[in-house]
């Protein structure tokens, strides 16, 4: 993985509506 396990926690707070980028999920 790239982001460690411990920094992956800190990351995962700001996922609502922030699709930027990402791949469509529907």
């Amino acid at each position: 993985m790239t982001v460690s396990k411990r920094a992956r926690k800190k990351r995962a707070r700001r996922k609502k509506g922030a699709n930027h980028g990402k791949k469509p999920n529907n």
